[in-house]
């Protein structure tokens, strides 16, 4: 009777073998436990979908603005400085922070730098950080339906006569001739002395 019953035990004791497809099954199962717990955690960090872009606030801004908006892209063309040199520019303009910025990447001669416009209290300005080492700030000065151009906004500290820094920056765009664009700006040497430029730059498509 023991000996029977001991057989039974290591029947009973004897382990389970999973099947092939038992163990896909298994496998799926656990998949989508995954997924689920995946899109549990987004909806509930980010709320429902779009609701997080709806949160964000209406941006309102320039007509200045505006028509900086019309030459994002990417743009290329040549440099001539009052002294004589000839510099290869590339540059691209970017909409930014829900629309409230519009960011510049320029390179000059292969030295990046970056400018970022933005309204301030109604009024068009720039921030230039500048391959000088120093952040002068432009203020708008005058616009038409072709142009956009800025002075020195002397907020940053930056002096005439003790720092060098770009101190001037105009943008003439006209939307009938939307592949083309003609900037002027100057840097102001620590002796007053000012170096002007002309750059003629054409859309990369």
């Amino acid at each position: 009777m023991i000996k029977y019953l001991l057989k039974d035990t290591k029947v009973i004791n004897k382990p389970l073998r999973t099947s092939v497809p038992q163990k896909l099954n298994i496998y799926k199962m656990k998949l989508i436990v995954i997924t689920l717990i995946a899109v549990f955690a987004h909806t509930t960090i980010f709320g429902q979908e779009g609701s997080l872009q709806a949160e964000l606030p209406v941006i309102k801004t320039s007509k200045a603005f505006k028509q900086m908006e019309e030459i994002v892209g990417k743009w290329r063309g040549k440099m001539k400085q009052s002294d004589g040199k000839i510099i290869d520019v590339e540059t691209e303009y970017k909409v930014i922070a829900n629309g409230s910025a519009i960011s510049q990447i320029l390179i000059e001669d292969g030295l990046e730098m970056l400018t970022i416009f933005k309204d301030r209290n109604g009024t068009l300005g720039a921030t230039h950080y500048c391959v000088l080492g120093n952040q002068p700030t432009l203020v708008l000065s005058n616009n038409t339906k072709t142009s956009l151009s800025f002075d020195f906004d002397p907020i940053c500290g930056l002096k005439a006569g003790k720092d060098r820094f770009f101190n001037k920056h105009k943008i003439s765009y006209n939307p009938e001739k939307p592949n083309v664009m003609i900037q002027t700006g100057a840097v102001i040497n620590e002796d007053r002395t000012v170096l002007t430029s002309r750059t003629e730059l054409k859309r990369v498509k």
